[in-house]
């Protein structure tokens, strides 16, 4: 199966095409399994036969049932003569993570058969309790070392100081595996009094023993334990060095600097291993070590560090997009900034010059600006790299000395001072300075075609009228690129007056044009810039438009709604209104009434962007008595209207789950303080979209109300959900509210959750607090968890920044992937295609498209969102 994961674009109010799974567009109501109403009870009679292998078979299919079933007849079968049975019970325990399943097993500890001792271990690790971990203390000299590994695992996952005195007991322990998994364990639950005990074992025989204990001395924390990690950088072992210098790094340890900065001197790519290191023993490589050194000297920070980093940027490339050293000073952050701008104002090399502009950019350190532009100007950095660097610095101030540039002779100079310029620009504050270079570049003929292109997206993006009036006689160009480049660039910023009516006027016109793409591309400018004038004209036009230019005028409609009143924008109101005196939201209701599938929805969400109580209180009459794809549009539409809040709680309890999900997810927008009491018992709701809806709007709504305490009682509540996007949204909406749970549930999640999503949702909640435990925590998690994303996310965990300013409207429409027709995507969104939306803020927004195959969120967070497995899929 293939899921969309990547970031995606966001532009405000426009279309987003998103390739999903193909079976992610099937139907909602053949998603799941179901079962017949009467298995349960034939599972809960087998389990009582006497045949044990009838037991056994209904054991097999526990885990199929809904979870508090499945919980009580798990608890009555722990105790079953037959071994097979509890195995199977056990794992249904495990992967239910049954709460306080580690008291059942604790008996199975002195089991004779070392199968049940095993499954005992591993019930215990998914679900601890104090008196389990503590009788995991007897297990570590079991006969079996596996079953010696999988206690020893267990009460390290567990975490809980009383395990420590039992591991610290088999640190001797006579398989090596169990060595290094007691060495884990001691780090995992962080207790100094483990740190004596393992600096012994850094010379332990065994690699595998001395790399975890060189993690383990990491994740302690403790300056007691730098002499001898520093003696780990010389192991024969290059995965022990790297796990040496990674928790030198931990411990930001200045007195290391010196010993590091000598592995970082290995030229990148170089075959032998640094000086006085033994040969290798595993595929680690010594770029390998010379990574981690650079991450580690980043860490530390220190004047020495930094000095160290600023002579390997000599070696680095920096026409590469990314550069180990430069990452290294940017995670030492603001302690590099006075080092990188005395090195611009020596003479250094020119891979040092651009390095450190590189690094200054993405430290976004704007007080650099001036040693930026004199070294450009020496010549000291190079025009290329400078550019990039200006770009990524975000200062206006810069584009100035950006724009001499536009007319360089070098085409990659020119190339990156249109980037650059660009990038500094922002459509919401308009900025007429680019304006003149670019037109006179772009009208040159010498200009190359991919140039104009270029300057074209530059002049939109300064939002300047006079850029505006430039582009318009370009709209009709012959070549369709430019033509389409022009119709996006008008998009980006509305124009006022007889200028902006002009705008109208040619993307009205662009929306005849015989490319597809061009109408579609007219279709989106309109959405964002259209002014409230243009709303009537794209209204006639849907209702008579053929079938496949519906949807195109539909986004058109829909911007364009969301900035007209009820007279549509008319400066004389009474003109405006037709014969029974009705204004704009009487005629788009009307329209509804009578139009095809294809353009209702597209109405339906106009509406709903329409500011005013009028365009509410239309969309709440019409959800009495509509059919089931309408009240799911509607029910997503009142997002945008507050003073409807009455008609959404009557929504929210909708026989239709796909209604039920959409009038939840706008609760959370538009709900009141009365919201909160309604939606806290849908946690529970049987469908998945609901519940984990209900715990994203339960997080959105107590904190836009200022009530963390209400959100954290029932989120937290609602952690041990079997259901994963119900656990996601739980911490995520924690996260949006700014609240926390008692205890270490959210460690907990991330160790020990199967599903992806919920382990992001807890690194990102976890990145929001800086104690001890939870920073020990994403640290293991970036170490050791298998999937990448995860391991990432908590590598790159950092206290929470502001949140981008504002927030937009987007619009979502579904492309599925069809891997039947050799992994293609189709041309057409797939209608009522179950999806799952992740927002910036890390909120699933779960439900059905419409009869489009789209989606709309209101006011979703800036920043990058994607598409991911639909609820019905996951497990």
């Amino acid at each position: 199966m293939r899921r969309s994961s990547s970031p995606l674009r966001r532009l405000p109010q426009v279309l987003l095409v998103v390739a999903a799974s193909a079976a992610a567009v099937a139907s909602p109501g053949g998603a799941a399994a179901t079962l017949w109403p009467n298995v349960p009870e034939q599972i809960a009679r087998a389990l009582t036969s006497g045949d044990a292998l009838e037991r056994r078979l209904a054991a097999t299919r526990v885990g199929e049932l809904a979870p508090e079933t499945a919980i009580r007849l798990i608890q009555r079968g722990m105790s079953d003569p037959d071994v097979e049975v509890r195995l199977h019970l056990a794992g249904a325990a495990v992967r239910l993570r049954m709460p306080r399943a580690g008291d059942l097993v604790i008996e199975w500890l002195g089991e004779g058969d070392a199968r049940l001792r095993l499954a005992a271990c591993d019930v215990i690790r998914a679900a601890p309790t104090d008196r389990s971990v503590v009788a995991l203390g007897r297990v570590l000299g079991d006969p079996d070392p596996h079953v010696r590994l999988a206690a020893a695992t267990a009460m390290g996952a567990a975490g809980l100081p009383d395990a420590v005195s039992p591991l610290l007991g088999h640190l001797d322990d006579t398989a090596p595996e169990v060595r290094a998994e007691v060495a884990r364990a001691l780090g995992r639950i962080g207790d100094a009094r483990a740190v004596v005990p393992l600096i012994g074992k850094v010379q332990d025989s065994i690699p595998e023993v001395r790399k975890a204990t060189a993690r383990a001395l990491g994740e302690l924390g403790d300056p007691r334990a730098v002499s001898a990690l520093l003696l780990a950088l010389q192991d024969a072992s290059q995965d022990v060095r790297v796990e040496a210098v990674t928790a030198l790094g931990r411990l930001r340890s200045d007195d290391a600097t010196s010993a590091i900065a000598d592995l970082v001197t290995v030229s990148p790519g170089a075959a032998g291993a640094f000086p006085g290191a033994r040969p290798s023993d595993s595929a680690t490589s010594s770029n390998d070590v010379r990574e981690a050194a650079l991450r580690a000297l980043g860490r530390i920070g220190s004047d020495a560090a930094v000095k160290a980093l600023l002579a390997a940027l000599a070696k680095d490339n920096p026409a590469a997009p990314r550069s180990a050293v430069r990452d290294a000073l940017v995670s030492a952050g603001a302690a590099s900034v006075p080092a990188l701008v005395a090195a611009l104002a020596a003479a250094p090399s020119a891979n040092t010059a651009a390095g450190a502009a590189l690094v200054l950019g993405e430290l976004k350190a704007r007080e650099a600006l001036p040693a930026l532009a004199r070294g450009m100007q020496r010549g000291v950095v190079p025009l290329r790299h400078g550019l990039r660097a200006l770009g990524a610095l975000g200062d206006p101030a810069a584009l100035p000395g950006v724009l001499e540039l536009l007319g360089d002779g070098d085409p990659a100079v020119r190339a990156e001072a249109i980037r650059a310029a660009t990038a500094l620009l922002d459509p919401a504050r308009p900025d007429g300075r680019a304006v003149d270079p670019a037109r006179a570049l772009l009208v040159d003929p010498a200009t190359a075609p991919d140039e104009k292109l270029a300057l074209v997206q530059l002049l939109g993006r300064t939002g300047s009228p006079r850029a505006q009036a430039a582009l318009l006689p370009l709209a009709k160009a012959r070549s369709t690129p430019l033509r389409l480049a022009v119709i996006e660039a008008l998009g980006a910023a509305r124009a006022a007056g007889q200028l902006g009516a002009a705008v109208d006027a040619a993307l009205l016109a662009a929306l005849d044009d015989e490319s597809a793409d061009v109408r579609l591309r007219a279709a989106i400018a309109l959405s964002r810039v259209a002014g409230p004038g243009s709303a009537r004209p794209l209204l006639q036009r849907l209702t008579v438009a053929a079938e496949q230019d519906r949807g195109a005028l539909g986004i058109a409609l829909s911007g364009a709604l969301s900035r007209a009143d009820d007279a549509g924008g008319a400066a004389d109101a009474k003109a405006a209104r037709d014969a029974s005196g009705k204004g704009l939201v009487h005629e788009v209701a009307a329209a509804i009434a009578s139009a095809p599938d294809a353009a209702r929805d597209a109405l339906i969400e106009g509406l709903g962007r329409m500011p005013g109580q009028a365009a509410g209180a239309a969309l709440a009459r019409m959800a009495s008595a509509a059919p089931i794809d309408d009240r799911r549009k509607i029910a997503e539409a009142l997002a945008g209207h507050p003073e409807a809040a009455a008609a959404l709680r009557k929504l929210a309890g909708d026989p239709d789950p796909g209604v039920r999900a959409n009038a939840i997810w706008s609760l959370g927008a538009a709900g009141d303080k009365d919201a909160l009491p309604l939606l806290l018992p849908l946690l529970k709701d049987p469908d998945a979209a609901v519940a984990g809806n209900a715990a994203g709007a339960i997080g959105r709504a107590a904190g836009r109300l200022g009530q963390p305490a209400r959100a954290a009682a029932a989120l937290c509540a609602a952690l041990p959900d079997a259901r994963p996007y119900v656990r996601a949204n739980a911490l995520a909406a924690l996260t949006v509210a700014g609240a926390r749970c008692d205890g270490d549930a959210a460690r907990d999640l991330l160790a020990r959750d199967p599903a992806e999503a919920v382990r992001l949702a807890a690194a990102d909640h976890l990145a929001r607090s800086g104690a001890d435990d939870d920073r020990r925590a994403l640290a293991r998690c970036a170490a050791e968890d298998r999937n990448a994303a995860v391991a990432g996310r908590c590598a790159r965990a950092a206290p929470p920044r502001a949140p981008a300013a504002g927030a937009e409207d987007v619009v979502v429409f579904i492309v599925p992937f069809d891997a039947g027709r050799g992994g293609s995507v189709r041309d057409a969104p797939a209608p009522r295609a179950p999806f799952a939306l992740v927002r910036a803020d890390g909120l699933l927004r779960l439900g059905v498209a419409d009869r489009r195959g789209e989606l709309f969120e209101r006011g979703a967070p800036r920043g990058p969102i994607r598409l991911t497995v639909p609820a019905p899929l996951v497990k």
